[in-house]
């Protein structure tokens, strides 16, 4: 079942570990929407969270958030002249992986 609730689609799980993060994100403002993704099993991980930013389109910026083994890709959509403004809130709140 897809919906929304407070920007946050809710279709996929998100990493239990990254729900307060997603909770922080949706409160900012040019944040219209955010996509969680699937959760993936990667070979190898490390124990601390990690979030990166992968790159923009014309509509959404990707990021991607790790914990152990898991990875999870993370759609913030907003508009295309907010896409910096919204990566240098992200990057002021968290540190945040600019090489992926």
């Amino acid at each position: 079942m897809k919906y929304f609730h407070w920007k946050v689609k809710r279709e996929h799980h998100i990493l239990k570990e990254f729900e307060k993060d997603i909770n922080d994100i949706s409160k900012i403002d040019k944040i219209e929407k955010i996509i969680p993704w699937r959760i993936n099993r990667q070979q190898k991980g490390s124990s601390d969270k990690k979030i990166s930013f992968s790159y923009f389109t014309q509509s959404w910026l990707k990021l991607k958030i790790k914990k152990w083994a898991t990875a999870q890709e993370l759609f913030l959509v907003c508009k295309e002249e907010d896409k910096q403004k919204v990566l240098s809130i992200l990057l002021s709140l968290w540190k945040i992986d600019l090489n992926n």
